[in-house]
């Protein structure tokens, strides 16, 4: 965790020292994430997947022509579906966790026609910080505040592209997510992870 803490502090200390030099976007974005838990690293294991809306708000920097910094705060909800064994139950239990995340993406960006600065392809990648708001389960549908590890630290990567869409810039962005943090209440050592497709708006 101290390691994640100082990857995200050199990031804050980039963003802040860049700023009197470089141009700013700000942006909501929303879309689906489909999502799971498994063991770390088990790219693999995508069973009992789970799908849901994801919504927030994005702040970025660019400091050259193709390089920028991006900040987000998303809400997000992750889980698995259909479990039985790992809650110790003979019914197919949905267990979800919601989630307020907020990573700090580097960004490259590659222009798609040097006449259209507006249009560009991009790459990103970088920490992130999620803060659990609560837990639930389904079919009993309760709801309870977060219990255990209530920060999941992780990583996540992606790909988009931005483009004009008369006076304001639309920008989609497939990203996957990567849990370094346990979560409680699992028989297993399980992790996030997750797949989301967004659709964003510049203002």
């Amino acid at each position: 965790m101290k390691n994640s803490s100082s990857i995200l502090l050199a990031f804050a200390l980039v963003l802040s020292s860049t700023a009197l030099f470089a141009q700013s976007q700000f942006g909501l974005r929303t879309g689906l994430a489909a999502t799971t838990l498994s063991t770390l690293g088990d790219l693999p294991d995508n069973n009992h997947l789970t799908y849901s809306y994801t919504a927030g708000a994005f702040y970025d920097l660019q400091v050259s022509k193709s390089v920028a910094f991006q900040t987000e705060l998303n809400y997000v909800r992750k889980g698995r579906n259909n479990e039985t064994s790992e809650l110790n139950t003979s019914n197919p239990t949905d267990y979800l966790i919601h989630y307020l995340q907020v990573p700090v993406l580097f960004q490259y960006r590659d222009a798609l026609n040097a006449d259209k600065p507006r249009s560009f392809f991009f790459v990103n990648a970088g920490p992130y910080a999620g803060f659990v708001l609560s837990n639930q389960t389904r079919p009993s549908n309760t709801v309870q505040l977060a219990q255990g590890n209530r920060t999941d630290w992780g990583v996540t990567f992606g790909v988009g592209f931005q483009a004009p869409a008369g006076k304001k810039d639309l920008r989609f962005d497939l990203r996957y997510d990567m849990g370094f943090s346990a979560v409680a209440n699992q028989a297993d050592d399980y992790h996030t992870k997750g797949l989301s497709l967004t659709v964003g708006i510049v203002l």
